[in-house]
């Protein structure tokens, strides 16, 4: 038996506990609020800069409102200063807007706080995407191009210091501290995108049975502009499976007779459906393990693949990169028919790639921005591309819009189509290039979308001159912010039979490339 449980005596037995005098409830409360009183104490003594300083601490918003119940300290700290804590938050979280409204320091924090709160809102929606109509869709569609506008405002600007007058709230840019070269707009669309699926059902059939709607244009739109994710998604993510591929091959080699990429009255309205099936058509290719193309595709550098923008959404024209990498598809003449007609599904038709039995697998593109006109553009060029179609379109005047100004931005009214040329390899071949960007209206309320023209081209070894009977035209999307082409070759010289075409893909891989001098000459 252990000696502690043996008595004096010698006698075993259990020594009693001492009673406990049990606590009173209130005890128990005057306890707490003695605790509670001194932890808001501790709260109340600091200068409210300091109590904010804690609140912009916590990354859940959740554990914001936590932390106003602590006591009124607390809770009055985050609408204390006239609001300065929601700006704070809206500027920590996102990229600062183009303007804030006219108005006292007051008015203006509400304003930041207001949208602060409405795009968390949309944020923490539960819901998964699948055709863009339900409400919660539709509500965080709107986020995503408020998101999109916005993007890289931080990133194009130095430092943005907010400066307070007596009666008024003016943002203003000063010499830069230093630029940022981090766009939190960016990083919310990518996260937001994966958290809600944005782009795991890029072309797929509703999958509510009852829904019989066709899918939201807004979403198609944003599943193409976001093609960058798409195309460096890792392969076990189900943004990298594709729906539906006979379907995105028939559709990505119909003539421009039958679908042509720009409709509408001015020819200025983008076919996102048939340009999101060529972003879906080569995500085919290039993720898929079992494609031979996918091999070089993966022994890229990081930056040699697709990437996102750095400058913001304009109507303006853009600076376009100088380099770009990418492939084509085709198939032989007697197949084209067999596509079309859908009869594909039951016999597949195998697409080639450019340069697939070269070590050249991508082709690649450099570009140059003459001051004056192209020194090569025959009038065969415009009757078959009509390049220089004017859109009448004015050149902005915001800041950040003339920011992204592209080379020799002509006057306000003035027609603001660019020319180009260039050249490049195609399967270790050289080929020549000459064509023109012409910027477009916004596409479902988001800007910075743009044609482009070109005709690819050879030059007879003989004679030195080009060879016109050798011709490949080219006709496509330049997406928002300039860092993917998507769109349609053809023969124009192949008369016999229906249009010989296919779709092509180029990204920017300017920065792959070593720092050069920013000329407006043409490399290659």
């Amino acid at each position: 038996m252990p000696r502690s449980l043996r008595s004096t005596t010698g006698g075993s037995r259990l020594q009693p506990k001492p009673k406990m005098q049990p606590q009173t409830k209130t005890h128990a409360h005057a306890h707490t609020r003695t605790s509670a009183h001194r932890y808001a104490r501790t709260f109340e003594i600091l200068p409210v800069e300091i109590r904010q300083l804690i609140a912009d601490c916590f990354e859940d918003d959740k554990d914001v409102a936590s932390y106003r119940l602590i006591c009124k300290s607390t809770n009055y700290s985050i609408d204390e200063d006239e609001g300065s804590f929601w700006r704070t938050q809206f500027l920590n979280s996102y990229d600062p807007p183009e303007s804030v409204p006219e108005g006292d320091r007051s008015t203006v924090n509400e304003w930041f706080k207001q949208q602060y709160q409405s795009r968390k809102r949309a944020e923490g929606q539960k819901f998964v995407f699948d055709s863009g109509n339900s409400e919660e869709e539709a509500n965080c569609l709107v986020l995503f191009k408020d998101l999109l506008i916005g993007a890289c405002e931080r990133m194009d600007i130095p430092t943005m210091l907010l400066i307070f007058q007596p009666d008024t709230f003016n943002t203003s840019v000063c010499k830069a501290k230093k630029q940022s070269v981090h766009s939190p707009n960016m990083d919310r669309i990518e996260r937001i995108a994966k958290a809600k699926g944005l782009l795991d059902c890029v072309l797929r059939r509703p999958t509510t049975r009852a829904n019989k709607s066709p899918t939201n244009p807004v979403l198609l739109a944003i599943q193409l502009i976001l093609t960058h994710l798409s195309l460096t998604a890792p392969l076990s993510s189900k943004m990298a499976k594709v729906w539906g591929f006979p379907d995105t091959q028939a559709v990505v080699y119909l003539p421009n007779s039958s679908r042509p990429i720009f409709k509408g009255p001015t020819c200025q309205e983008v076919d996102i459906d048939w340009t999101l099936h060529v972003a879906s058509f080569f995500r085919n290719y290039l993720l898929s393990k079992q494609e031979p193309t996918h091999i070089h595709y993966e022994n890229l550098d990081r930056f040699e693949r697709p990437q996102g923008w750095t400058k913001p959404l304009s109507t303006s024209p853009l600076k376009l990169g100088k380099h770009w990498k990418g492939t084509y598809a085709y198939v032989d003449h007697d197949e084209i028919a067999q596509i079309r007609s859908g009869f594909h599904e039951d016999y597949p038709v195998q697409d080639h790639m450019c340069g697939e039995d070269t070590a050249e697998t991508f082709q690649d593109l450099r570009l140059g921005f003459p001051k004056g006109q192209l020194e090569f553009w025959p009038d065969i060029f415009e009757h078959i591309l009509k390049s220089r179609a004017k859109i009448e379109y004015r050149t902005p005047t915001t800041r950040a819009q003339k920011r992204a100004t592209g080379p020799d931005a002509l006057p306000e009214g003035e027609p603001v189509s660019f020319c180009f040329k260039g050249g490049g390899e195609d399967a270790s071949e050289k080929f020549q290039a000459s064509g023109w960007f012409n910027p477009l209206p916004p596409q479902h309320g988001i800007p910075g979308w743009h044609r482009m023209t070109m005709m690819k081209y050879y030059i007879d070894e003989s004679s030195g001159q080009p060879d016109l009977d050798s011709l490949w035209a080219y006709e496509g999307v330049v997406l928002p912010g300039g860092m993917v082409m998507l769109g349609r070759w053809w023969s124009p010289t192949f008369d016999d039979g229906p249009e010989y075409s296919g779709p092509f893909i180029f990204w920017n891989v300017d920065a792959s490339m070593p720092a050069i001098a920013d000329d407006t000459q043409t490399t290659g």
